[in-house]
């Protein structure tokens, strides 16, 4: 009898305790009363100790929880929801666009809905939501498609890197530059032709629905001149063992493990090849122009083991 007394009372207390981490009013102290012996008195190290093997209990059965500022903070669900490819990218241009919503109480009502979600996704669906929504590639082109002859100029001429001569709308007036092209990106709002001016100033994004005239000259980019920063993560055994360079920042693995770099101002024939000798374990994330040539590299690569003898 006692034994099962004893079950049963760690059962109320586990369901307490999710009650409050559901509710959001998991604080230290009011989760201290649930797990403290009313009969004898305890120490706050021997509860708290009590108190980490139910948690530990709980990641058993796949429920996470974390402790943030002295309150405790339900990371995933009892029970989960089964989400489609299809449903964590809506969710990932959504939570993308949080920012760019008008009303801050909606934005916040919806901040909190994906919060709710995103605890009932399993591992995996959770592992591919954080990628979609870190990746810095959510696409947001199909909203453009009255641009799209546009966009794929701005694309080839970012892909063959040539200096290109701009006319375009800022305002009520019609501006000119020499710029070498970057990279096209998008929001939920525009799309853009991303460039930096011929005479080395900071990197300019011009709306592509301003772009009245673009003249693609002879003269091709040296590669000096296209430096630029680059994003890019690495994964596995090389995450952990990676050494940060000189003119590389990080702040760290990510959840998933994986170490996301930022290298500024190498010149990209140094850099791909080292890149390249990473293989698997490194993918670039930005710019959009690099990672195709790592890509075209890779191709070229291969296509020399797949000819025939």
């Amino acid at each position: 009898m006692k034994d099962n007394k004893k079950i049963n009372d760690g059962c109320l207390k586990i369901f307490q305790f999710l009650k409050l981490l559901y509710e959001d009013k998991a604080d230290y102290n009011s989760v201290v009363e649930i797990f403290k012996d009313k009969n004898n008195e305890q120490s706050i190290n021997s509860i708290q100790v009590n108190l980490n093997k139910y948690i530990n209990t709980l990641r058993v059965f796949g429920v996470k929880i974390a402790k943030e500022n002295h309150k405790y903070k339900l990371l995933s669900s009892l029970y989960s929801i089964d989400f489609s490819f299809d449903d964590l990218k809506a969710l990932s241009l959504l939570t993308s666009s949080l920012d760019k919503l008008p009303d801050i109480e909606i934005s916040q009502n919806t901040t909190d809905f994906l919060e709710q979600l995103a605890m009932r996704m399993n591992n995996e669906d959770r592992k591919i939501f954080n990628t979609l929504t870190k990746s810095f590639e959510n696409d947001f082109s199909f909203y453009y498609s009255d641009l799209r002859e546009q966009i794929k100029v701005c694309e080839q001429v970012c892909k063959d890197e040539y200096i290109i001569k701009i006319l375009y709308k800022k305002g009520h007036e019609q501006l000119e530059c020499k710029c070498i092209p970057k990279e096209v990106i998008y929001d939920s709002k525009n799309a853009y032709l991303k460039v930096c001016e011929y005479k080395g100033k900071q990197p300019t994004e011009i709306p592509i629905s301003n772009i009245l005239n673009l003249i693609v000259s002879p003269q091709k980019a040296a590669m000096v001149e296209m430096n630029t920063t680059v994003v890019y993560k690495l994964k596995n055994r090389l995450a952990k063992s990676y050494k940060i360079k000189d003119n590389e920042q990080t702040d760290g693995r990510n959840e998933n493990g994986e170490l996301i770099v930022i290298n500024k101002n190498e010149d990209p024939d140094k850099l791909l090849p080292r890149l390249l000798r990473y293989s698997y374990d490194c993918e670039i994330i930005t710019p959009k122009s690099l990672r195709e040539k790592m890509k075209c590299l890779i191709n070229e690569a291969l296509s020399m083991y797949e000819k025939e003898d």
